[in-house]
């Protein structure tokens, strides 16, 4: 017999069923717009015409406010020229990313006249600018791994995954091909929370990947609403830097779903579910790219081989971190036949690489955040 629910619980599964929203206040769907109140100032002796350009220099300020979330703390990034370039390019195709959606106050004194605005700007424009820009700096390639269950059954063909790549595909991130993934076998320990460094080190070395987007995420039934199957999920998502381990996001959704059936109301919670999860990617792996991440900036393993001695592997490090762009240098290993130095830098894995040959190393091979080379003898 189905479990039907209570008449108290009945009014609030016709809420949440019918919504698609769960209880849990971090399934808020993000917007894809940020309201930001701004000002901006615009001198002309035509007061339409100097209304019009403190508006624009609004909307460009509020445009720079919203960058700065995703670049704040990466200071090498925000004193390269390119990004000076990027920022400039920015303001000037202000128009398709921000939009003035009120006037808070206004007011002129002789030719300059002074506005205030509300400006809704487009996360989702500009994330995509953010990106093509950052791409330049490493394209990373993203393995998708979240085992899921419905009814305590394993589901071979998950949802939220299927869905998670499918909005990485959309924000124009390249992702490890599904069909690749289904036979990882590192699943079952990416389901148990044992990925230890070798599983690490194999996932990125096989798929040639960068990051790690993993989880759970599961559905069970919560009875029967208009006639139909009604089922809860909840997803848990964490992306790791496959080079250094380290989980850059981390966060919880739950959703619901109705169906005529179990399997197929509980996969419609499944990725109704994933879709509240979608929108905060993006942002998650501009910020990690830009090395703006809560966790620390993007690093690198560089694996040494054949050092002389340790004295010219100590000078070989030194010199490492005088090299622009690189912002730690750490020894992770020494001995006779092989050395690991894990190496924080803001560039792509490919700069690196030439870094370490105008230090006299020869490079012998290049994998995802994995870098070998030797001495030359």
């Amino acid at each position: 017999m189905p479990r039907r629910p209570s008449r108290l619980l009945l009014p609030f599964l016709l809420t949440t069923l019918l919504s698609g929203v769960g209880p849990d206040t971090s399934a808020q769907q993000p917007s894809p717009e940020t309201l930001i109140d701004s000002s901006g100032q615009g001198v002309n002796a035509s007061a339409a015409l100097a209304k019009q350009l403190a508006i624009n220099d609004a909307v460009r300020e509020a445009i720079e406010q919203v960058l700065g979330a995703y670049v704040n703390n990466s200071a090498k990034l925000k004193q390269s020229g390119d990004f000076e370039t990027f920022e400039q390019r920015i303001t000037k195709i202000s128009s398709g990313i921000g939009r003035v959606v009120g006037i808070v106050n206004e007011g002129s004194s002789g030719e300059t006249y002074t506005v205030t605005v509300r400006v809704a700007v487009s996360k989702v424009s500009l994330e995509r600018e953010l990106k093509q820009f950052l791409t330049r700096k490493g394209d990373p390639r993203i393995v998708v791994v979240i085992p899921e269950v419905i009814l305590r059954r394993v589901v071979p063909d998950p949802a939220a995954q299927t869905e998670m790549i499918r909005a990485l595909v959309a924000a124009g991130y390249r992702v490890v091909d599904n069909d690749q993934t289904r036979a990882l076998a590192q699943r079952e320990l990416v389901r148990d929370g044992q990925l230890d460094d070798q599983a690490r080190r194999d996932i990125a070395s096989r798929f040639q990947a960068d990051v790690l987007l993993t989880g759970e995420a599961f559905a069970e039934e919560a009875g029967t609403v208009l006639g139909q199957r009604g089922y809860t999920a909840r997803l848990e998502l964490k992306a790791v830097d496959l080079a250094t381990g380290q989980v850059f996001f981390s966060n919880a959704y739950t959703g619901t779903g109705l169906g005529m059936t179990d399997a197929v109301a509980g996969k419609t919670a499944l990725q109704n579910t994933a879709q509240l999860a979608a929108p905060s990617l993006p942002g998650a792996l501009l910020a990690w790219l830009s090395g703006n991440s809560q966790a620390a900036a993007r690093a690198f393993t560089v694996r040494l081989l054949n050092a002389p001695s340790f004295s010219v592997f100590n000078a070989t490090l030194a010199a490492l971190r005088g090299v622009s762009g690189v912002s730690a240098v750490n020894s992770r290993q020494f001995d006779a036949a092989s050395a690991v130095v894990e190496v924080q830098y803001d560039g792509s894995a490919e700069d690196l690489a030439t870094q370490l040959e105008a230090l006299r190393l020869t490079v012998i091979g290049l994998s995802a955040g994995e870098i070998t080379a030797q001495f030359s003898r």
